[in-house]
């Protein structure tokens, strides 16, 4: 960077990122060519935030480079802020439930986002200590959580019918991507998962509000696909996808019914 450059840091809450700032914040994305863009999206983490906070202050912090030209936005940092009576001075990157995202930053600008972020951390708060070490991007799949096992319906095994070899029906499957139907098509899901899952997402109101806000939001890009399997019209396994191509990320899935093609989990 040059001499003349200086910085600016935003703290923000979730709620109260601006459209513009959205806006830089994809642009930065694609600048800093992160390993997972869907879940390092605004639509997922601001919502991730609002939604599985879990009672701790979380603020983003955004780290613009000023004084040559227009002002560029150069690091978003998801953080997790201490109790101001009784927490720790010590202040860490948040990730949502099950990621291990990196923090957003511009190509070479690692250290003066630190600096400048720190500085402005110990503004608000003067004995605070940013944590901040470099990361490496995750690998394929080491973002993905453990998938949530989903029961299979008690019945009796097929080898022990003794005289019927029914053929079982073929399965249908539905992909919605329309952005008016995308919405139906997540109560489907939820309502399969609500009758499959050991532990149903509509069983927690915090998850529950996740899905439903980060696949409407996702759904007004048309960066969803809803995937539902039906077999003798009923629904019987049901996929949600974030983002298209070689981007795409498997976020929820779930099946009620032994003999669909493959088994289904839950991704985080």
């Amino acid at each position: 960077m040059a001499a003349s450059v200086s910085w600016r840091v935003d703290l923000r809450r979730a709620v109260a990122v601006s459209e513009g700032e959205i806006a830089a914040w994809r642009a930065l994305l694609v600048r800093a060519r992160v390993a997972d863009p869907i879940r390092s999206d605004p639509d997922y983490l601001l919502s991730a935030a609002q939604h599985q906070a879990g009672g701790r202050d979380l603020v983003f912090a955004l780290a613009w480079v000023t004084g040559q030209g227009p002002d560029q936005l150069a690091a978003v940092l998801p953080l997790a802020m201490p109790h101001t009576l009784w927490g720790q001075e010590r202040i860490g990157l948040w990730q949502p439930y099950g990621t291990a995202l990196a923090p957003v930053i511009a190509p070479a600008c690692f250290a003066p986002v630190r600096v400048a972020v720190a500085d402005r951390l110990r503004a608000l708060r003067p004995r605070s200590v940013l944590v901040l070490e470099p990361m490496a991007a995750p690998e394929a799949d080491s973002a993905v959580a453990p998938l949530r096992a989903v029961p299979q319906r008690a019945g009796i095994p097929a080898h022990s019918l003794i005289g019927v070899r029914a053929n079982p029906a073929p399965v249908q499957v539905e992909r919605v991507s329309e952005p008016s139907l995308v919405r139906d098509a997540v109560e489907e899901f939820l309502l399969l998962d609500a009758e499959v899952a050991a532990a149903p997402i509509i069983g927690d109101p915090s998850e529950a509000a996740l899905v439903r806000v980060v696949t409407r939001l996702f759904a007004q890009r048309r960066q969803v696909t809803v995937a539902l399997t039906r077999r003798d019209d009923a629904i019987v396994a049901a996929t949600i996808t974030l983002g298209h191509g070689a981007q795409a990320v498997l976020w929820r899935q779930v099946a009620g019914e032994a003999g669909v093609p493959e088994r289904y989990g839950r991704r985080a």
